[in-house]
């Protein structure tokens, strides 16, 4: 449900070559699609909207279907939290996951600030279901789980990355993702990959949460939770 498997277009693949040479090791893993979400943010890349987005995902099925690789990619999005995000969606549409209710989200702010309310606020009046990647990652760490407590109850989801298991993103992360999953706070739980290189570090962070945590518990925030609602499955 978090890739930025889309080659050439953000910080993930950066070639065809990349997308699928990472699609056949999570076919290896028992994946059988992801949810294509590239930054959508103007300030650094400016050409990322819903409807490239869209066109993208197209180019790249293709090429998966000419390499035989029965692999499924959905249109999606990792939208920025700043200060004209709404004015933005407003222009190009909001970029939700797989044609569902759900828009992910993130910010980097070392301080909450009054617009990223605004934001969430603005998608769950319009029907959407925010959801917050990575909050484990955040700079923002005065009164940060007393903001995330009160976004919660309006109904925001919170989804953890895997590789924070592994240590790989930093002491911090390490220690409240394990927090997150003790105090339940996380729906879902993604890979949140990026290119091949660091994509087994990001696998084997979902043996490291299954063996902590359970295994039942791991698979159905990665894969049950994602189909039941992006697609009610």
């Amino acid at each position: 449900m978090h890739s930025h498997i889309l080659p050439g277009i953000d910080d993930g693949c950066a070639t065809v070559d990349e997308s699928l040479d990472s699609i056949r090791l999570l076919k290896q893993h028992g994946f059988v699609g992801s949810v294509c979400t590239p930054h959508c943010w103007p300030m650094q890349y400016p050409h990322i909207t819903p409807t490239h987005i869209k066109a993208w995902r197209d180019a790249l099925q293709r090429e998966i279907d000419k390499a035989g690789l029965d692999y499924a990619l959905w249109t999606g999005g990792e939208l920025r939290l700043y200060p004209d995000a709404v004015e933005w969606m407003s222009a190009h549409g909001v970029p939700t996951l797989a044609g569902s209710e759900f828009v992910l989200c993130d910010f980097w702010e070392p301080d909450w600030q009054a617009w990223i309310d605004d934001t969430l606020d603005w998608l769950i009046e319009k029907g959407y279901t925010p959801i917050l990647a990575h909050p484990e990652r955040s700079p923002t760490h005065e009164e940060y789980d007393t903001h995330l407590d009160r976004i919660m109850d309006r109904g925001v989801l919170l989804q953890g990355n895997l590789r924070c298991f592994t240590g790989e993103e930093g002491r911090h992360p390490d220690q409240t993702v394990r927090r997150y999953m003790d105090e339940d706070r996380y729906t879902l739980l993604a890979l949140d990959m990026h290119r091949p290189n660091t994509l087994q570090g990001r696998l084997d962070g979902i043996a490291l949460a299954a063996e902590e945590f359970g295994a039942e518990r791991v698979e159905a925030m990665l894969d049950t939770k994602v189909r039941e609602l992006l697609f009610g499955a």
